[in-house]
């Protein structure tokens, strides 16, 4: 039974590498696929540990986590802040504002959905 269970579990795995590797042209080894949509944040910043803010607090917060991110060249980024209606859309026009973003949408279902942005940064 526990070997059955260690059977499947490695056809699993093989076939989920199959799916996200793909061969190079140039020498037949397999590298990661790039999936669209996958988004694997390199930093998160949680407007609910801050508690109470008032809208300067929030400006501040999430312009000097942006800045620090473009200086440390991360380029991913999550801004969770949840599903009120007051501090999603500032972020959100804050966001349109920011010089250093490319693009940001709302974040998929393993990272907060509604409640959350995902953030795409301008590489240096």
């Amino acid at each position: 039974m526990i070997v059955n269970f260690f059977c499947i579990c490695n056809i699993i795995a093989r076939q989920f590498r199959k799916l996200t590797m793909k061969k190079s042209k140039k020498n037949k080894k397999l590298k990661p696929k790039s999936a669209p949509f996958e988004f694997v944040a390199e930093s998160e910043l949680d407007f609910h540990k801050f508690g109470e803010m008032t809208l300067y607090d929030i400006e501040k917060y999430l312009n000097e986590f942006i800045e620090d991110s473009y200086v440390s060249k991360l380029t991913r980024l999550l801004v969770i802040t949840g599903k009120g209606a007051v501090v999603k859309p500032l972020v959100l026009r804050l966001l349109k504002q920011n010089k250093y973003v490319e693009s940001f949408k709302m974040a998929g279902y393993f990272n907060g959905q509604g409640g959350a942005i995902e953030v795409q940064l301008r590489g240096i």
